[in-house]
């Protein structure tokens, strides 16, 4: 396959390519090299990348995702972006493990605490509003009442 095909394969077969010349370079010490890497990245191997691991095809699979999506080295964002908002996401996930991680990573990325504490504060905030707006909506439910200014011009939350 020349490089001109390639960079014009769907992303889905362009995955599934990527994933079979893993598999063929690496055989079956793939799953241990890329568990090595992760563990050298991150100190440590999440318990998700450990249960993965346990089934080669869907580990591989989750490695190769993870790569395209976070560490991208053709990628629009930068590494310390990915990680901040790697960060505010885990913050409205509350995914302890993943804040833990993250924010070493993107310390090492050169975030600022300045910054790794405001993409903190936009996912609290987010999730504030979003916890007021999905019980505000059953408040007026429960007490048939409704905004009638919003629904005139047509804005969300009815």
């Amino acid at each position: 396959m020349s490089m001109d095909n390639e960079s014009q394969e769907e992303p889905e077969e362009k995955f599934y390519q990527e994933y079979l010349r893993l598999v063929e370079r690496k055989g079956a010490g793939a799953v241990d090299e890329m568990l090595d890497a992760i563990k050298k990245t991150y100190g440590a191997v999440p318990l998700v990348a450990r249960v993965l691991s346990e089934e080669k095809d869907y580990f591989l699979s989750s490695v190769i995702k993870s790569r395209s999506i976070l560490n991208r080295e053709d990628g629009p964002l930068d590494p310390k972006t990915v990680e901040l908002i790697v960060i505010a996401s885990a913050t409205a996930l509350r995914c302890d493990h993943c804040l833990e991680v993250h924010i070493k990573q993107a310390r090492k990325h050169g975030a600022t605490k300045e910054e790794i504490l405001q993409a903190i504060m936009i996912a609290c905030f987010i999730m504030e509003s979003s916890g007021r707006a999905t019980a505000f909506r059953k408040y007026r439910q429960a007490f048939g009442r409704k905004d009638a200014t919003a629904e005139e011009n047509g804005e969300p939350g009815k």
